[in-house]
């Protein structure tokens, strides 16, 4: 939920981007209505969720932006697809179906994200499937020059990058020098799949000043960042108790200035 009264639900391969901006309230609630696959049809039973939760630093010019959220929805490429939708996710599956990528933002293979980044990055999502032939699977990328930083995290199975085997749950910071990454699910792995989530991107070159859940580039743009949301500037609170309709009279009583 947000403070200009959008309620969003998301799940599976959805993917909310959203922008802080000037600031903005929002409330993120987990939704427990479906059980897992190994607990339909018993009366007790779990309802599990994983989600990357990434934050990118906005570049100085665009701190006080206009906050907003938008969902994007799964959009498979098609070969020689001309344009991907406003508002979608690019998914590239390869010929053999042996590696799915999903581009969140920035580029890969000639295609790119159709959500509009306001800082050179990338955040890019590889999946990695066992093979039916005795051979590894592997997955290329050309990383763009100006990428200073490159961060690996291998959530599922095991990958090898550059002669090192790294297994689930490790994170990978690589190196500056070089192009092109490339990323192997050896056959011999237990795991029929390898789930790796790649971010990369530019140094904005800028000071940070951070406190809390505020991130400017001086502390004095801290002190007024604290001072909007103490005056609810930026919304007010509610309680997570409020009925939807009790919500939509909150925030209409109490909207963001920004």
């Amino acid at each position: 939920k947000q403070i200009y009264g959008a309620e969003e639900r998301h799940g599976g391969r959805h993917v909310q981007w959203l922008t802080a901006g000037a600031g903005i309230q929002h409330e993120e609630m987990w939704d427990v209505r479906e059980p897992d696959a190994k607990d339909k049809g018993s009366f007790l039973w779990t309802s599990s969720q994983e989600l990357y939760q990434i934050w990118l630093n906005l570049p100085a010019a665009y701190k006080m932006s206009a906050p907003g959220a938008d969902m994007l929805e799964a959009y498979a490429v098609k070969e020689n697809s001309s344009a991907i939708p406003t508002g979608s996710t690019p998914i590239i599956t390869s010929m053999d179906e042996s590696t799915i990528t999903t581009i969140v933002c920035g580029e890969y293979n000639g295609v790119k994200a159709s959500v509009e980044c306001p800082t050179d990055a990338s955040i890019i999502r590889v999946q990695l499937k066992k093979k039916e032939r005795n051979s590894p699977t592997v997955w290329t990328h050309n990383l763009p020059p100006s990428h200073k930083t490159a961060i690996l995290y291998i959530r599922k199975g095991s990958i090898d990058v550059d002669g090192e085997h790294i297994g689930p749950h490790h994170t990978v910071y690589l190196t500056a020098s070089g192009a092109q990454l490339t990323i192997t699910k050896p056959h011999d792995d237990d795991n029929d799949e390898a789930d790796v989530l790649l971010l990369s991107g530019a140094p904005l070159n800028e000071p940070i000043a951070s406190q809390g859940s505020m991130v400017m580039n001086t502390d004095n743009e801290i002190r007024e960042a604290y001072m909007d949301f103490q005056n609810g500037f930026m919304g007010v609170p509610w309680s997570e108790k409020l009925t939807d309709e009790e919500w939509r009279k909150h925030v209409a009583r109490f909207p963001s200035r920004y």
